[in-house]
């Protein structure tokens, strides 16, 4: 392959895995359980607290068989707040600078909801896009809140995406939130640069989520 023409491709492998940091949901229970430092929701704030930052890592959830990016964070702000920025759909362009559109194209009769979200590269010269449905917002018996949606396939000029919004109240302030997701360009690359841009663009997912909420971009002492 002619050498531009790879640096094009994994410069797009790069910027679609950023974009695709956004929203859709396949519920997987561990992806929304204690990432390994305890055994119940405030282990998940008192182990991110202790880090002193947002934690990021890759995994294969039970069930699947691709690796996704994860990311989570420990905000200082109520739940509802946290809940509010991630059910906004049509400003999900706020979670990366990359992405140039978001906006909600449909409803469905279950409460779902479509969304439209394209982002551009290299000066707009090239442009990828997806239709994401967000099924409504599912309450667990554990008290995990968790979105779920999917790319709807056809409507999208990538293979297929998921991603996997979670979160917890830790306290009347405190919100544990973690994202997962999982993307098949179409494009060939080494599973190292794709583990590293889904778990970059997970990062930035809970990153924007939580400097908006908190005000700041700083993981504070927690006082549960």
């Amino acid at each position: 392959m002619h050498p531009f023409r790879r640096t094009r491709r994994t410069l797009a492998l790069r910027l679609v895995a950023s974009f695709l940091a956004l929203g859709a949901l396949a519920v997987v229970t561990p992806a929304h359980a204690d990432g390994g430092g305890g055994g119940g929701l405030d282990a998940d704030a008192t182990r991110i607290a202790s880090a002193g930052h947002a934690l990021k890592w890759n995994w294969v959830p039970p069930g699947k068989s691709l690796r996704f990016g994860h990311a989570e964070t420990l905000i200082h702000a109520p739940l509802a707040k946290v809940r509010q920025l991630v059910l906004d759909f049509g400003h999900y362009r706020e979670l990366a600078d990359s992405i140039t559109t978001s906006r909600v194209v449909g409803h469905g009769p279950d409460g779902s909801t479509d969304v439209y979200i394209q982002m551009g590269v290299m000066n707009n010269t090239i442009k990828f896009w997806n239709v994401t449905r967000f099924a409504p917002l599912q309450v667990e018996p554990s008290g995990i809140e968790v979105v779920d949606g999917q790319m709807i396939h056809g409507k999208g000029n990538i293979d297929n995406s998921e991603t996997m919004w979670s979160m917890h109240s830790a306290g009347p302030d405190w919100t544990v939130l973690k994202f997962d997701v999982l993307l098949n360009p179409g494009l060939p690359a080494p599973q190292s640069l794709i583990d590293e841009q889904l778990r970059d663009s997970a990062m930035d997912a809970v990153n924007s989520i939580h400097r908006r909420a908190q005000g700041s971009k700083d993981v504070l002492p927690f006082k549960g």
